[in-house]
């Protein structure tokens, strides 16, 4: 069984660009902001400073859940700190000042093209954010040029941040698209599309890591039988079943694979009670009932990768063990010790009890 370097699916985009954005970007921004001289000439860079610095440690102390929910109440606060400004722009300590304007409009193309990121499973919420964001920011710039902030009196502020926010989010969401299009032709690389499992390319590619583990190879006995007896669709129908037994039985923890026809392979973590919970798939599936009162039944072999044991090996020796149990007549899990130093049947009896 050939192994090749193996790219492991990375996370979400959304996750990776709020981890980035809360993790990095904020408290860079805040500490560009605290260096700043502009802070004596009123209260909005101290504020925006302090929204920076909090989101970033809420983001660094809270729990995964709280860290979902902490991405939409920070957009909509700083959205609100900005309708805040703007409709206080008037009064003296929040006239903007060229070096404030020069922070909005630098600002502004960032946060939009991280926030499409950040709500990249959610593009409807992500539009609606970036579009009131960039209103708010177009009202500010209009105010503080009302109040008489006219760096350059000939340029249309407000509708240059309109026209960029709009630019920026187009391509942020194109982005978005590309990459969950990406994520989903991954993700079928290395599904079985009938079963759900992982399938053999993804065994393949899998890192050969020096972990102990269990290894077991599963087959479903006489399964070309069910095929001319009963038709290929429930033959599908027995393998999405042996399937979903496997999953239930492994409850997360494990990988299943389909190997291929009727063949699969799991690889179960070293403090697994692995013989009993083979032997738990084995005895329902041959207590199931399918079309016709057709029942059919598993064989397996079992064995134990060693410390730094190449996983090829490990996968010889259960496979070898599975062909034991299939010349033992079948129905039946057979353990293979490490090494390759023999193959016993496990007691279906003892495993029950």
């Amino acid at each position: 069984m050939p192994h090749r370097p193996h790219i492991q699916d990375p996370a979400p985009l959304h996750d990776q660009v709020g981890r980035l954005y809360f993790r990095v970007v904020l408290p860079t921004v805040a500490v560009a902001l605290t260096l700043s001289s502009e802070w004596s000439d009123g209260p909005v860079l101290p504020l925006l400073t302090l929204l920076a610095a909090l989101g970033a440690a809420l983001h660094a102390l809270l729990p995964a859940r709280g860290r979902d929910a902490l991405r939409y109440v920070f957009a909509l606060v700083a959205t609100g700190f900005v309708l805040l400004v703007a409709a206080l722009g008037g009064a003296p300590p929040f006239q903007g000042t060229a070096a404030q304007l020069t922070v909005a409009l630098l600002f502004t193309p960032a946060t939009l093209m991280a926030w499409t990121l950040m709500f990249a499973d959610r593009p409807r919420t992500a539009l609606g954010l970036n579009t009131g964001l960039t209103l708010s920011v177009c009202l500010l710039v209009w105010r503080w040029q009302r109040e008489g902030l006219h760096p350059a009196p000939q340029l249309n502020l407000p509708l240059l941040v309109l026209v960029i926010g709009m630019t920026v989010t187009y391509y942020a969401v194109t982005f978005a698209q590309m990459n969950a299009r990406y994520h989903a032709g991954e993700q079928e690389r290395v599904r079985d599309p009938l079963t759900g499992l992982l399938n053999r390319r993804a065994l393949n590619e899998r890192p050969d890591g020096p972990e102990p583990l269990h290894v077991a190879v599963l087959d479903i006995d006489h399964f070309k039988r069910v095929n001319d007896t009963h038709g290929h669709l429930a033959g599908d129908r027995v393998l999405r079943a042996v399937a979903d037994v496997i999953q239930d039985a492994l409850a997360g923890h494990g990988e299943a694979y389909r190997w291929g026809g009727e063949e699969f392979v799991l690889l179960l973590p070293a403090g697994s009670d692995a013989p009993a919970m083979l032997e738990g798939v084995r005895r329902e599936i041959a207590a199931r009932q399918f079309t016709g009162g057709q029942r059919v039944t598993l064989s397996a072999g079992l064995t134990r990768r060693g410390d730094g044991e190449d996983l090829g090996r490990a996968f010889e020796r259960a496979d070898s063990a599975l062909r034991a149990a299939k010349d033992a007549g079948r129905d039946r899990v057979v353990l293979a010790a490490p090494g390759g130093l023999g193959a016993a049947p496990l007691d279906k009896r003892a495993a029950g009890r």
